[in-house]
């Protein structure tokens, strides 16, 4: 447990006069100074320090302001013998009465010097009696160590001459107590907020607070491992015997690691709300998360596409789409049946977008529709890595656990013709894994074109699901260039280490493609659901990153190792590079079914990989990765023997607290993608989930990513400070930002006035509204010579595109009967967007 470098979030309560004195008071009696150091062990328990344990969370809570320690017990395991002599010498002057192995004395007018021979009465709290045995640690041999010390409490119990202080038939009470906290808090808030914390986040349910005019005191405390129970000694006898002690033994080892668990768990709940993390100038990246629409399915494979078009900028659109997967999927508002009920979880065959427009997401999941056969059974798909002839009489199919990735672009076309290449997965059950290659292509914006290439070659992997799949990043348009790289799954029977590449060779007679694998290397350790992201180094090499997944899937809890990755993977004619490198790295959780992708910040010229969720190996625990779900891990450039490489390095970032406060949900089995952008780095989380059985299933929550320098934003700030010194120093004057009455053409929608506010709704939850500007109010002459008023909906260059592939009917059931045609019309821009412009000019 760690405690450095946190900035205490002040709760900002009416403070107590008395607490300053009291704080101030308790910290030098427990480190010399006021300032969280080392303990001088000087403090007033018969013990005389805090228990090694809970020190880390005693310092965690004396590191905030607004409360201090009072007393402390990180749990132990005690014999009470109330016949014992309560004056015995040196009796366990080490021991301490419940919740004073940290005492502080409240005020100077309540110390008292109690003579040493009333010692053994203030430790025992009963005026008479011994303990016989405490500790507060676990022991192996704490069974031996428990009948020792009754054997020896029964041989002085015979040694004893005063009949009433000696009765042999009393029984010695034999406890395991659960760890206890006694804070001082500085007002009512503050110490309703620890509170609230120890009971409803910790479970510490029997937790209270005493408040009086001078002090509130927060008491946490728990009976849940609570252990207390009678044991006699008779003429040398124990009873219950001995094997049972021995047991009773191991049952309350077991309480004391429940006991570290409770206050490691109480320690990051406590950190966590009471604590910001490091302040951003201490850190180099912020991430901030904006929710989307959730997909609903795990085991999916997504991809990213934006068009390469003159009407857009990079990242002005994007289309995220999802293939397949198991689930419910996601819930499609179109207003077609408002009494539909939640699918039920199945393997799917259907394709799911989300666009965004313009920095805005569409409101919902939409379901692609695939463009139907006209003629012949086979076609030729155009896309960015090449031509070819595809066979359209097989469709993808109901799979799970196969893999997508946009094929990489060969020359510099800013056409749209993306070509996303999907492989492998299972159709079935467990044994019925597939090798199945299909291309994909996103066409006219409105509909999907996917086949199985008719032309393969080389030796194909075999069949597979659980792998990763990963586009490599050249542009040179080499006769046989690899485009895709596949490692690993499993093959239904054992996990697979074989990696394969997937390269387009190009006929100059037909002008045409075909495809070619190739298997390049095998990795040391079989591994199946695992992730793998491909960084682009220099001229002519990729570096293929692996992280995480298991190896037996036999066994969930089989680690494949924390992190390794192949260095390079060559492109041109001179095919893969066989060589391979293994790194471990213990900063990075041992995680299954995680996601990992790269991405590229221009501005600062920083590469990094970002890591997402997954389940852990964790002392043979498995668990989601709910403590740190996100990792930013930058890489660098070094130079060694075999050239240059990449020198991976985990990267500090922080949120803001609402933001840690987000509920990512199951996020194992699922996609992160990265996303073009103007400033900094994007991404976006997509699917994920396990099944929970009876209890049905567990989804992941999909959400934007945005990643900022720490520097960018500093650098922002100094610059907002700038200006407001100049504004305040000189007079604005004014600046010619384009008026209201300025008109722009843009694309509408007609609909009638009774029916523009429930369009408006309806477009905007789609994505579909183009809210820079105002609606616009027309007239439309009739046959019969009179005018008809009619009101223009503005929309995105999408809605556009989707109208005249498909008509209305290709928008949702709801806007189909609203919707009376489609025109360009003379619209002002709308005060939000003049607001935005305004900001822009300042």
């Amino acid at each position: 447990m760690d405690a450095d470098n946190l900035n205490p979030i002040l709760l900002n309560g009416p403070t107590l006069p008395s607490f300053a004195s009291l704080r101030e008071r308790n910290l030098r009696t427990l480190y010399g100074d006021t300032k969280i150091s080392e303990y001088i062990n000087n403090d007033k328990s018969p013990k005389g320090s805090v228990d090694e344990k809970i020190r880390p969370l005693v310092n965690l809570i004396n590191l905030h302001p607004e409360f201090v320690t009072l007393s402390s017990c990180s749990g132990r395991v005690a014999m009470f013998d109330p016949a014992g002599s309560c004056c015995d010498d040196h009796q366990l002057e080490s021991s301490t009465t419940r919740g004073e192995t940290m005492r502080i004395e409240e005020s100077d007018n309540t110390r008292t010097q109690q003579p040493k021979e009333a010692k053994g009465t203030d430790i025992s709290g009963k005026g008479r009696g011994k303990w016989i045995f405490v500790t507060h640690d676990i022991l192996p041999d704490l069974g031996e160590q428990i009948i020792a010390s009754l054997k020896q409490a029964g041989t002085q119990r015979l040694l004893q001459t005063t009949t009433i202080d000696t009765n042999e038939n009393s029984t010695i009470t034999f406890k395991h107590e659960p760890p206890l906290l006694h804070i001082a808090a500085s007002s009512l808030a503050a110490g309703k907020k620890l509170l609230h914390l120890a009971k409803s986040t910790c479970a510490m349910r029997e937790s209270g607070l005493v408040v009086t005019d001078q002090r509130v005191t927060v008491e946490i405390r728990t009976t849940g491992t609570l252990l207390c129970l009678p044991l006699l000694v008779q003429s040398g006898i124990l009873q219950p015997n001995e094997d049972f002690l021995m047991t009773l033994a191991d049952i309350a080892n077991k309480r004391m690691v429940q006991n570290a668990e409770l206050l490691e768990k109480l320690f990051h709940t406590i950190q966590s709300e009471l604590f910001e993390a490091p302040n951003i100038h201490q850190t180099e990246f912020h991430v901030s998360f904006e929710p989307l629409p959730s997909l609903n399915l795990w085991k999916c494979a997504s991809v990213a596409i934006s068009p390469r078009s003159n009407n857009y900028k990079a990242g002005d659109y994007v289309e995220i789409l999802a293939f397949g997967g198991q689930g419910t999927g996601p819930i499609i508002d179109d207003g077609s049946n408002t009494d539909a009920k939640v699918p039920s979880c199945r393997r799917w065959d259907a394709i799911f977008r989300l666009s965004r427009e313009n920095g805005t997401w569409a409101k919902s999941w939409r379901r692609l529709p695939i463009a139907r056969k006209v003629d012949s059974e086979t076609m030729l798909l155009n896309t960015s890595a090449g031509s070819f002839e595809v066979n359209r009489d097989t469709f993808f199919g109901a799979r799970e656990g196969h893999t997508a990735c946009v094929l990489p672009s060969v020359s510099s076309s800013s056409s749209r013709d993306d070509g996303v290449v999907i492989f492998g997965g299972r159709t079935g059950g467990p044994t019925s894994p597939s090798n199945d290659l299909f291309i994909f292509k996103l066409q006219d914006y409105a509909q999907g074109v996917i086949g199985k290439p008719v032309d393969v070659r080389g030796s194909p992997p075999v069949p597979r699901f659980g792998h990763s799949m990963n586009a490599l990043t050249s542009k040179q348009s080499d006769n046989l260039l690899p485009l895709v790289v596949v490692s690993g799954g499993y093959s239904g029977q054992v996990a697979l280490s074989c990696i394969h590449t997937l390269s387009r060779s190009f006929d100059s007679d037909s002008h045409n493609s075909h495809f070619i694998w190739e298997h390049i290397v095998d990795m040391p350790h079989p591994r199946c659901y695992h992730t793998a992201t491909v960084v682009h180094i220099s001229q002519g090499g990729d570096e293929l990153f692996v992280f995480g997944g298991m190896s037996e899937p036999d066994d969930p809890f089989s680690s494949a190792g924390k992190f390794l990755y192949t260095f390079p993977i060559q492109r041109g004619d001179s095919g893969a590079s066989k060589r391979i490198i293994i790194r471990e790295d213990s900063n990075l959780p041992e995680s299954i079914g995680a996601a990992a992708c790269s991405c590229f910040m221009p501005r600062d010229k920083i590469g990094m990989m970002l890591l997402s969720g997954g389940v852990q190996d964790e002392d043979n625990r498995c668990r989601t990765n709910e403590e740190a779900p996100f990792h930013i891990i930058k890489w660098k450039l070094d130079a060694n023997d075999n050239g240059t490489a990449l020198r991976p390095e985990r990267a500090l970032y922080t949120v803001t607290r609402r933001e840690r406060e987000l509920d990512l949900g199951s996020l194992a089995h699922h996609n992160i993608l990265n996303l073009p952008c103007h400033f900094g780095a994007s991404a976006v989380l997509v699917g994920g989930g396990v099944p929970s059985f009876s209890f049905g299933q567990s989804f992941a929550r999909s959400f934007a990513i945005n990643i900022t320098s720490a520097r960018d934003i500093r650098e922002d700030n100094r610059s907002k400070t700038h200006r407001a010194r100049q504004c305040s120093q000189t007079p604005a004057e004014p600046k010619s930002i384009q008026t209201q009455n300025n008109k722009n053409a843009t694309e509408v929608i007609y609909v009638a006035p009774k029916n523009a506010k429930a369009a408006r709704l309806e477009l905007e939850k789609l994505g579909y509204f183009d809210s820079r500007y105002k609606l616009v109010k027309v007239e439309v002459n009739e046959n019969d010579g009179g005018k008809k008023v009619c009101i223009g909906l503005p929309i995105t260059q999408h809605c556009k595109s989707l109208y005249l592939a498909e008509g209305k009917e290709g928008l949702s059931h709801r806007l189909e009967s609203f919707v009376m045609g489609l025109g360009k019309e003379e619209s002002s821009f709308s005060s939000s967007h003049m607001s935005k412009m305004a900001n822009r000019a300042n």
